[in-house]
């Protein structure tokens, strides 16, 4: 079974004028699903204008798009999440190679080097650490799972970061929780669950948004309820996920 020799690494430069900060390390299993978002972190920001997100492609070693998505018009950086399912075009799981995620701003490019391995080769590998960022704006790479996943197994280095997206509509007065509190726990919550309505309209459903980093090695079940707080019945809905942080 290949090996993965992945290591965390960083850079941050300028091209003409054009800012690049790339990232390196990221390790997932083939035909995962990545969530990338651009962070602004501090205070720092010596951009004259709003970071824009124009482009996400992602290249194999060859150069060629395996896929590409433009956004027209360009998507405000600081409410953008991009999604990236490491298969071919047809469907089918990507080859154990090295990938880049290359994301294209009005500010430069954000580029996070992804490696795709069998879930063995994340053993040995050690922490994940990389950080890079211009004027407080840097790239966070997730592994994604929703409630499509229900029941699924997953493997994380500590260092990773793990978001799941829960369909609901806040709106009903419904909401998911995290009903399982553990007190030494491998992952941490990175940030309260975030709403994200699908569209503007009143009473449009939309998803719970979820983002935790693995904290320590270990592991670790999460089990999501959808109900009303106030009401003392059975959830309408519940999910399972477990998760191994090496």
């Amino acid at each position: 079974m290949a090996q993965s020799t992945s290591k965390s690494s960083s850079s941050v430069s300028s091209v003409g004028g054009a800012a690049e900060v790339r990232l390196g390390g990221f390790v997932f299993e083939t035909g995962a699903r990545l969530a990338l978002e651009i962070v602004h972190e501090g205070d720092a920001d010596c951009f004259k204008s709003k970071v824009l997100v124009e482009r996400m492609r992602l290249i194999g070693k060859d150069g060629a798009a395996v896929s590409e998505e433009e956004y027209a018009p360009a998507f405000p950086a600081e409410t953008w999440i991009g999604k990236a399912r490491l298969v071919d075009p047809s469907g089918a799981p990507l080859p154990m190679a090295e990938y880049e995620i290359v994301i294209t701003t009005n500010v430069g490019s954000f580029v996070a080097d992804v490696e795709v391995a069998a879930t063995s080769g994340l053993y040995g590998l050690g922490r994940y650490s990389a950080t890079a960022s211009v004027c407080g704006y840097t790239l966070r790479v997730y592994r994604l799972i929703s409630d499509l996943d229900d029941g699924a197994s997953l493997t994380l280095r500590v260092g990773d970061r793990l978001m799941i997206e829960l369909e609901g509509n806040a709106t009903t007065g419904y909401a998911w929780t995290n009903t399982i509190e553990v007190e030494y726990a491998a992952l941490r919550e990175m940030q309260d669950v975030e709403y994200r309505p699908a569209s503007g309209l009143i009473g449009a459903p939309g998803v719970f948004v979820f983002r935790y980093v693995a904290a320590d090695v270990g592991p670790q079940m999460l089990r999501f309820a959808y109900q009303r707080p106030w009401e003392s019945v059975d959830p309408l809905k519940v999910v399972l996920f477990t998760v191994d942080v090496l």
